[in-house]
């Protein structure tokens, strides 16, 4: 791992990439973890060890289906 940052960040470009991942992650897993407890959901675990092990590519749409289906919920039990 000292390797991979070392080498991530060896010039500006890659520090500016990894830089923009590290901050897209962070703001995920924040909005995540905020918007679920607004919501009251469950398994907000699995976006959130998705955008670890894979990244905001899988994290954020998981996220998302994950939220639709619990409005859908709420919104047919309050109907």
């Amino acid at each position: 791992m000292p390797l991979f940052a070392r080498e991530l960040f060896a010039n500006r470009i890659g520090g500016f990439f990894g830089m923009d991942v590290l901050v897209s992650a962070v703001t995920l897993i924040g909005f995540v973890r905020s918007e679920g407890r607004r919501l009251k959901m469950r398994g907000l675990w699995m976006p959130i060890v998705s955008v670890l092990l894979v990244g905001v590519s899988l994290g954020f749409p998981l996220f998302l289906y994950l939220r639709e289906r619990e409005l859908e919920r709420t919104a047919s039990a309050s109907a």
